[in-house]
């Protein structure tokens, strides 16, 4: 795919009108003005050509875009809503079952920052066959001094950056750093003033950490604590490898959406690889089947972002979709639905209000 010249309002204009799409000029002008192009018309177009070489529509309307690109923001707002509900009852859940474990009182606060409260996957009992250590996990492998929790100066930095922590309210005479704990540290080099009685909770931490360093935790968890959490998912321990892999793919999913993309073309990427037993327990079809397998479709991604929460939401906008297209899509030539639910990851509309409108049916 060679790279493309930037073309002018009234030159993409032209290429609309030579390939048949129907429009009102203002309508057109408006659209150009208010929607990018490459996500209005590049993104969506094959879902609405009847001949590709060359790109011609048949009976196509500006409409038909819209629809699709407001369908499509629908839907990962949704999603969006979704996933930020599964990363809270994750975060929620570390926090409390690490706090109950390590930071029973006041003057262990800050033990979430301490190493030795954690396993190294090189020396833990995980460390033959750790998974997917060649591909998604090689840095967490690796890297596990460089853990953002362990780093020096740690509480400075978390203050710092988040103005809804005040030191003042997080001070406490009861409470005392220790030796290989970080401390809070004002003012410039050489003249810093230490304030050894601030300590924030790690709940509170715990909300500024992304969802990638999230899961980066939860390989560095020791097993009585993952054990936990993984209880509040309907989890046990032995499934630790899966456990960890369906959070891969949900961060992949959420960053995604996130980024504006059209998410109704999402295929996560050929880099993180599937849990075998995974694919197999979710009847999952990746579209690289090698060893081991990667690249799932929305469909089955949704699969696995059902099991920790309902994607029940996403009905009324697919339903919709359908609806509309059923009732104002014009063009003989193909099913406007079939072709889209295809992109998703699954023609059969049974299967969405089986697996993605109801509550997951997994059980581990």
């Amino acid at each position: 795919m060679a790279i493309k010249q930037s073309e002018g309002r009234h030159s993409l204009k032209q290429k609309l009108h030579e390939r048949k799409l129907y429009f009102e000029d203002k309508e057109l002008d408006d659209a150009l003005i208010k929607y990018n192009y490459f996500n209005l018309f590049n993104g969506i177009e094959n879902l609405l050509l009847s001949s590709r070489n060359p790109k011609r529509f048949n009976k196509v309307t500006l409409d038909d875009f819209i629809t699709i690109y407001k369908f499509n923001k629908k839907l990962a707002t949704t999603i969006l809503e979704i996933l930020d509900n599964i990363e809270s009852k994750l975060k929620n859940s570390v926090a409390h079952h690490f706090t109950q474990t390590y930071c029973l009182t006041i003057s262990d606060t800050m033990n979430y920052t301490l190493k030795s409260n954690y396993i190294d996957p090189k020396n833990s009992q995980f460390a033959n066959n750790y998974p997917f250590v060649n591909y998604q996990n090689k840095r967490i492998y690796d890297e596990f001094d460089n853990f953002i929790l362990f780093k020096p100066f740690y509480l400075t930095k978390l203050i710092n950056e988040n103005d809804h922590i005040d030191y003042r309210f997080y001070t406490d005479s009861r409470y005392t750093s220790q030796r290989g704990q970080t401390t809070f540290r004002t003012g410039q080099a050489p003249n810093y003033t230490y304030h050894t009685h601030v300590a924030v909770p790690f709940w509170v931490a715990i909300e500024t950490l992304t969802l990638g360093e999230v899961i980066c935790l939860l390989h560095y968890l020791d097993p009585y604590v993952l054990n936990k959490v993984m209880e509040d998912f309907n989890m046990p321990l032995f499934y630790r490898n899966e456990f960890l892999n369906m959070f891969d793919i949900i961060k992949s999913l959420r960053n995604f959406c996130a980024h504006g993309s059209l998410v109704y073309r999402y295929q996560s990427p050929k880099y993180i690889k599937l849990n075998a037993n995974l694919v197999s327990l979710f009847n999952l079809t990746p579209s690289e089947t090698g060893t081991p397998p990667s690249a799932l479709s929305l469909f089955d991604t949704l699969q696995i972002v059902n099991y920790f929460e309902s994607t029940k939401p996403l009905k009324k906008h697919i339903n919709s979709i359908i609806y509309r297209n059923n009732k104002h899509f014009k063009s003989p030539d193909f099913d406007l639905n079939t072709r889209l639910l295809t992109r998703m990851g699954n023609p059969n509309l049974k299967d969405w209000k089986k697996f993605i409108f109801m509550d997951s049916q997994y059980h581990f």
